[in-house]
């Protein structure tokens, strides 16, 4: 008990003593984090306000990332795009015998995915303290965060430290989970590599109509740079999962018809759907990047 009693006391002492330094000795930073639950929340947030703003670098008025962290994803892109074409079949070709040919080059092509990583590394991470809200809560952040509480009195101070430090421990929780999920999914990573290493810009672009703009503004309801990112990077989990889900829901649809040996009609509805949608979230993904970056990866991959 009294071993109980000492490490309280030490830890309080550890951050009435922050708190006192961080009075003494915050210096201004533009804060670039509006508030802790942004980062506990990236792929669940959806803000009113940033739905009609658009994070922009100045490259096409999209964030980018170096060309080699859009490789494996981009491979992965080509490999649905073949099993894409290779579909279109089941909708020209009706007859049961041509259908169950086209079925087995789904399968042939969905049971041998390709290799997407082939010595791609992780960029060096940027300086910037938005890009780095894509992988953990930097010291420029932490910054911001003694920025914000520096008006706050003694007690306000002591609340806010303990709410920093329980955000901290949360996104790394969420992190190591990610990575986890990763390690199972080759084609989450591939994602998942391309947008953490996203650059953004401290700026962005309204897309709303002139009365929206107004309305937001006369509301003070413009997005911080934050929500505008972290809506942007929601957006890219979206489309992630959507894919991840249909994929794997194709797989085992094609799986299914390949097992059945009959001569009779086969209904193909459900294949033809799931590949659909496979396809059309791939290509909301990629819609979010410059198309030229696309081009370049495509190039790339292709050599």
């Amino acid at each position: 008990m009294r071993l109980l009693l000492s490490l309280a006391a030490a830890l309080l002492q550890t951050l009435l003593l922050a708190v006192l330094v961080e009075s003494l000795s915050a210096v201004p930073r533009r804060a670039f984090i509006a508030n802790s639950s942004v980062l506990t929340t990236s792929a669940l947030l959806h803000p009113t306000s940033a739905a009609f703003a658009v994070a922009t670098d100045g490259r096409g008025g999209k964030p980018f990332a170096p060309l080699e962290a859009l490789l494996p994803a981009t491979r992965l892109k080509l490999w649905v795009d073949e099993i894409y074409v290779i579909s279109k079949d089941l909708s020209i070709k009706t007859a049961a015998a041509q259908q169950r040919i086209t079925i087995q080059q789904m399968n042939d092509k969905l049971s041998n995915p390709p290799k997407l990583f082939q010595g791609e590394t992780m960029a060096k991470r940027t300086n910037n303290p938005t890009a780095q809200l894509t992988t953990a809560i930097s010291s420029a952040n932490k910054g911001e965060y003694q920025m914000n509480r520096k008006s706050l009195n003694l007690g306000d101070k002591f609340t806010a430290i303990l709410n920093q430090a329980d955000v901290e421990r949360q996104w790394g929780m969420l992190q190591y989970a990610e990575s986890k999920r990763e390690e199972d999914n080759e084609m989450r990573a591939a994602f998942n590599f391309y947008s953490r290493q996203l650059t953004f810009s401290d700026e962005y672009m309204l897309t709303a109509s002139k009365e929206k703009k107004k309305e937001m503004i006369r509301n003070d309801q413009l997005p911080s740079i934050t929500e505008v990112i972290t809506s942007d990077l929601d957006r890219r989990d979206l489309y992630r999962n959507q894919f991840l889900t249909a994929i794997d829901d194709l797989t085992a649809e094609v799986t299914y018809q390949v097992k059945q040996k009959t001569s009779e009609e086969i209904d193909v509805t459900d294949t033809v759907s799931l590949m659909n949608e496979a396809h059309d979230a791939c290509e909301n993904w990629f819609s979010l990047i410059a198309s030229q970056d696309v081009e370049e990866a495509i190039t790339a991959v292709k050599k």
